[in-house]
């Protein structure tokens, strides 16, 4: 057939995930660390987001006005061992810290998503940059 090329894949530019699963390849440790980085810093950094929004707010979670009471003693006995000040019996702080932390966990498979799709950009800019400048360290000089 005249005209026809005939590529091999190597030849070819990869495109969409498999140029990823290329990269993943060639830098598995960059791509893992990348994707550790990630995941725990889409875990942290919304806790106080999702708390001070709620204590902003003002939102009332039903929650039985006993349990919150029972709650708030058992930390404040640990407070006060710790030499911090009790909580008020009233206080709702324990009640949006539990709530911040079940919406955080709630949002895991969005988490995960934003986490593997981050990971690419992550690893080839901080990374694998840094992982780089700690290998010439680490080489032995001639």
């Amino acid at each position: 057939m005249r005209g026809v090329r005939f590529y091999s894949q190597s030849q070819q530019a990869l495109r969409g995930w498999r140029k990823y699963a290329h990269q993943f390849r060639d830098k598995p440790a960059s791509y893992i660390t990348s994707f550790a980085i990630l995941h725990e810093l889409t875990a942290i950094v919304p806790l106080p987001v999702v708390y001070y929004f709620l204590d902003y707010t003002q939102l009332n979670i039903p929650v039985p006005e006993e349990y919150i009471a029972e709650g708030n003693r058992v930390v404040s006995k640990m407070r006060t061992k710790y030499g911090y000040e009790p909580l008020d019996p009233n206080s709702r702080a324990m009640v949006n810290m539990v709530a911040s932390y079940a919406v955080v966990k709630a949002l895991l498979p969005l988490r995960i998503a934003a986490s593997v799709a981050m990971t690419p950009f992550m690893a080839e800019r901080a990374v694998g940059p840094i992982a780089n400048l700690f290998g010439r360290f680490a080489r032995p000089t001639k």
